[in-house]
């Protein structure tokens, strides 16, 4: 996870259009280094964290190595007004790779990391958030992304730049969620995250963006794991 050690943390790159319609929501509490706790998003409240232990396996034959590894998440949100619902996900990654006489390593395969989450609004129904991630800019174009109950689908789409920063980041760093071609949300993950929500949106539609963004603030990447595993 990046972090930056200077006063001036900057935002990521969002929309013109969000930034005119949109507000920002602070965010309150978040340790950006282990986002286990309680925090604020605004007026919601992400309570009730509890993260399962990584899970870690596999096996290596010469110089490939077939790693699997997985997490799960628990949450609730609670809006301010008496709601409250809870929020679970998942996160799963496969990796397989290659490691050459000369040190090199090299992906062999689709070495995706996958995230879902699912909650249920007692107005707009039952919705799953899912995420497949490539793992890096690169490969961009692979990404996938949605948080739908069947009847409304916003798609998530991953940023990798800051603002005003002409270069992106290896890694995503935030994620927008769009209607159609409107972004009516974003969210930062890094540092101690950034929301963005189009003030235009029903407060029903306002807690479910905010519960997915929730759950990708507390989502953290198998990917590193993976990379500093070790077999016995």
């Amino acid at each position: 996870m990046l972090a930056f050690t200077n006063c001036t943390v900057p935002h990521m790159a969002v929309s013109p259009d969000l930034q005119q319609s949109a507000e920002e929501l602070p965010i309150e509490g978040r340790k950006f280094l282990k986002p286990n706790g309680n925090f604020q998003i605004g007026n919601y409240t992400v309570a009730n964290v509890h993260r399962g232990w990584r899970n870690m396996g596999g096996f290596s034959i010469f110089s490939y190595n077939n790693i699997s590894a997985r997490q799960q998440y628990e949450f609730s949100l609670q809006d301010g007004m008496g709601s409250e619902w809870y929020v679970f996900g998942a996160s799963r990654l496969k990796d397989k790779s290659l490691r050459s006489n000369t040190g090199v390593t090299i992906d062999v395969g689709p070495n995706m990391e996958y995230y879902a989450s699912h909650f249920t609004s007692p107005e707009s129904g039952q919705w799953h958030l899912l995420t497949v991630d490539p793992g890096n800019y690169l490969e961009r174009k692979k990404f996938r992304g949605e948080l739908s109950n069947r009847k409304t689908t916003y798609t998530i789409a991953p940023v990798y730049k800051f603002e005003g920063k002409g270069l992106p980041m290896s890694d995503v760093i935030g994620y927008e969620f769009k209607e159609g071609e409107n972004v009516v949300g974003a969210v930062q993950v890094i540092n101690n995250g950034k929301v963005w929500v189009s003030s235009q949106l029903n407060p029903d539609t306002r807690m479910v963006l905010a519960s997915g963004m929730a759950s990708l603030l507390l989502y953290e990447k198998l990917n590193e794991s993976v990379e500093n595993f070790e077999f016995n």
